[in-house]
Parts: C-alpha cells; sequence; structure tokens
C-alpha cells in the first residue's frame, strides 16, 4: 500500500509505504502521479526495480508459506498434494526457520541416518 503526501492543492507530492498524519491520502502505484514519483525516487536512490523485486523475494516466500499452511491448516488442499519439489523446499524452510527461532519443529525425523550418509534426502 502506498499513502501519498499532497499539497494545498492537493496534487500528489510525494509517497511512502507507511501511513501517517502527512502521508494520510491511499493511493494506487499505477496512478501516473505516483509512478513518476516512484520513478524518481528509484533513480536519486540508485535502486533498479529489480532490485526491489530481489529484496521482496524472502518476504514474498513467506507469505507463500503462510498460505500454504493456512490452505493445508483448513483442509483445504493437502500438502501431499504439493509436487514433490515444493514439499521438499517447504519443508526445508519451515525447519530452518523453526532453527533460527529457537523451536526446533523435528521436521528431520532421523537425523543420524543422515548424518551417517544412509539417506540421500531427510526432508522426505
Amino acid at each position: 500500500m502506498l499513502y501519498a503526501k499532497t499539497n494545498i492543492q492537493g496534487v500528489v507530492i510525494d509517497v511512502s509505504t507507511t501511513h501517517s498524519d502527512e502521508y494520510n491520502l491511499l493511493v494506487a502505484p499505477n496512478d501516473p502521479e505516483v509512478a513518476n514519483i516512484l520513478a524518481k525516487k528509484f533513480t536519486t536512490a540508485g535502486t533498479s526495480t529489480q532490485d526491489i523485486l530481489d529484496n521482496s523475494d524472502s518476504d514474498m516466500m513467506r507469505v507463500l508459506e503462510d498460505l500454504v499452511d493456512l490452505l493445508t491448516e483448513k483442509r483445504l488442499i493437502q500438502f501431499t498434494e504439493l509436487p514433490l519439489a515444493a514439499q521438499k523446499k517447504l519443508l526445508g524452510r519451515k525447519w530452518v526457520r523453526g532453527v533460527h527461532n529457537g523451536h526446533d519443529d523435528s521436521l528431520m525425523t532421523n537425523n543420524d541416518r543422515f548424518i551417517e550418509g544412509l539417506d540421500e534426502d531427510p526432508l522426505i
């Protein structure tokens, strides 16, 4: 969501991703005035749209992980319906997040076999 700061005439003069007393008008990023302001900000900051997409990838991945969790909790999908590669990636990320946050979800069920090299993929 983008919020605009306007001048006395109501013309958009700046935009922000956070709502405040100054930035109180909700605007669409595809509005021509807003798009021009965003383009100037990218140019001034030396940031490309690719950099922005790259930086948002991890946030978007977390949204997708939460969405999969929600859909499986509500039994709208079964986790096993996802392609095997997707299951492996999601389980791996969930385990790493758990370890990172100090909550070992024990998704790696047989660590001894993996450590000894008897199992090539401990997540499935």
